[in-house]
């Protein structure tokens, strides 16, 4: 444990390595916010009775890029590397786009954008728990003047570093309750009181340990704030000098934004200058055509003849505002040359051209920020990595989130049920890789546009995928086109049931008849039977009593003849 004095010393250190990139971060913020021009120019701007005039393009550049920044914000994806490490990769991805989806997240991360292209953006990721025991994870953007590293670190994204100090302005009382040393009051009034606190993280050894401290004393002391002994922070520097110095785009930027402030200044105190040259002989009285001239709604007597023998002269300066503006266009035009944006990028060109020939330009302008975009994606990936460390870390408990899916929308999911569900994560079970988050329509159409390519051949599927195209745009004429599509699908049901409702019934009918063509056919079959075996029966009947006849010697001619009729034989 290092003592009040070694912390002090460590402190003032790091702070002098430091003090020239918050010098430079905080002159960023302040062009940024328009004061751009120095004291001793305004000075002499404000004595001509000029008003001050600045072309910010500064702010133009950096708004567009943290604009396309935020538009494909990225999220990381993890994949296990081999077949038994998918089901804790799929759950990992859940709790991360639980984390990612949370309100304030992307609101940090836009915050640390443009920190980062001001010259380091610092992010402090915590483990805190709920009122149930419930853990989850939270990300703040820090004030990179409110925090030091190591004054020998190298690296861009402070890996190297072995101690980090961050600095705060808190309330009093809040942060009485938490020790038991009252912290001095610093600054504040007698009602809003506040101190400042410095919240030291040291490597010991081969963990971290928080020093909370003021130059009074030391508050608080964790030997090993997490269980992994790491500590909270991610940082990234835009860019190193050969000083050490971390510096932003504004450091490539300065010069020509001054010079575009000079020139436009110049330029209208020139409009509003006026030179005149006189002969003695040519005025009435001097000093009165001195001040005369001098105005800007002017009548000045001068002798007669002087105009016509030239006498006076008015020199203007339209070829020198020339000059300097044609100079000043030149600066801009480098301006947006060393922000790697063009007029397209920056959606600022009124040229007509061709749409391929706009995507054209517009992506080799994109082609200059992927220094500024590969700063950003690496320390994404070091805040999911560090926060896939502390869930594997924290989340040891029975736990359900709640998370939005794109197919399904909400549904939960829980982990630590079952060995199915525990999340286990080794060192070398998981690959990281970083996808846009949100795109732009025009990306996604060139996505799918090139997936609809490779499937032409099967135009059923081709139908499929223009309904999941359609649903993946965000625009009001996609919405209107899946509505006609969905509403001409409904019609054609509608038919397909009632075509199929008639012929359902048309068969019922055919059936029916059927039914009674069969009924109707046993009737007459059972009828026919019926008559045959009527008449056999007579037959029998008859030749009974002829057989007896014969026996007892009668004649039976008549009989004979009372079976013939028609001569047909009926026995």
């Amino acid at each position: 444990m290092l003592s009040i004095n070694e912390l002090k010393e460590i402190y003032c250190i790091d702070l002098r390595k430091d003090e020239k990139s918050f010098w430079e971060y905080r002159q960023a913020l302040r062009y940024y916010h328009g004061d751009q021009i120095d004291p001793v120019n305004l000075r002499t701007i404000l004595e001509r009775r000029q008003s001050p005039v600045i072309e910010n393009i500064f702010k133009l550049i950096i708004n567009k890029i943290v604009g396309y920044k935020a538009q494909s914000i990225a999220e990381i994806k993890v994949s296990g590397r081999q077949q038994e490490d998918a089901a804790t990769a799929m759950l990992i991805n859940d709790i991360l786009k639980v984390f990612s989806e949370d309100v304030g997240y992307n609101k940090e991360i836009i915050k640390r954008d443009k920190s980062l292209i001001f010259g380091m953006g610092v992010c402090e990721l915590w483990i805190e728990q709920d009122d149930e025991g419930d853990f989850f994870l939270s990300l703040k953007s820090l004030e990179p003047t409110s925090f030091l590293i190591d004054a020998y670190s190298e690296d861009l994204n402070a890996l190297d570093a072995r101690r980090f100090h961050k600095k705060s302005n808190v309330d009093l009382e809040q942060i009485t309750q938490k020790f038991k040393t009252e912290p001095f009051v610093k600054s504040g009034s007698s009602i809003d009181k506040r101190c400042i606190l410095i919240e030291s993280w040291i490597k010991e050894g081969n963990h971290y340990a928080r020093y909370i401290w003021q130059d009074e004393g030391i508050l608080s002391y964790e030997p090993k704030p997490f269980k992994d002994g790491s500590h909270p922070f991610i940082v990234s520097k835009y860019n190193i000098d050969a000083e050490g110095t971390w510096y932003g785009l504004f450091r490539d930027i300065k010069p020509l934004q001054d010079y575009i402030n000079y020139s436009e200044n110049k330029m209208m105190n020139m409009i509003g200058t006026l030179k005149a040259f006189f002969e003695e002989d040519a005025v009435l009285e001097t000093e009165e055509f001195i001040h005369q001239a001098s105005l800007d709604n002017a009548v000045v007597k001068v002798k007669s003849g002087a105009l016509r023998d030239n006498k006076l002269k008015f020199v203007e300066h339209h070829n020198d505002i020339a000059t300097i503006s044609r100079k000043a266009n030149e600066k801009r035009q480098l301006a947006k040359l060393i922000s790697g944006l063009n007029d397209e990028a920056l959606g600022i060109s009124n040229a007509r051209m061709s749409n391929e020939a706009i995507t054209q330009r517009r992506e080799a302008g994109l082609m200059g920020l992927q220094e500024y975009l590969n700063a950003c994606d690496s320390m994404d990936r070091l805040i999911f990595k560090k926060a896939i460390d502390y869930i594997s870390l924290y989340f040891t408990k029975q736990q359900a989130f709640k998370i939005t899916d794109a197919r399904v929308g909400e549904r939960y999911f829980s982990i630590n049920e079952n060995e199915d569900n525990r999340i286990r994560v080794g060192k070398f079970d998981l690959s990281y890789k970083s996808q846009i988050k949100m795109q732009s329509n025009d990306e996604k159409l060139a996505s799918w546009a090139e997936i609809i390519k490779s499937f032409s051949h099967d135009p059923a599927l081709m139908s499929e995928m223009m309904l999941l195209m359609l649903k993946d745009m965000q625009s009001a004429q996609a919405a209107d086109l899946l509505e006609l599509i969905e509403r001409k699908r409904q019609e054609v049901a509608q038919q397909g049931e009632s075509v199929e409702m008639q012929i359902h019934q048309e068969n019922l009918r055919l059936e029916l008849e059927k039914k009674k063509a069969e009924i109707l056919e046993l009737q007459a079959k059972t009828k026919k039977y019926s008559s045959q075996g009527d008449l056999a029966r007579g037959v029998a009947i008859n030749q009974t009593v002829q057989n007896e006849a014969l026996l007892n010697g009668e004649d039976v001619k008549g009989g004979n003849d009372s079976m013939q009729k028609g001569g047909i034989d009926l026995r």
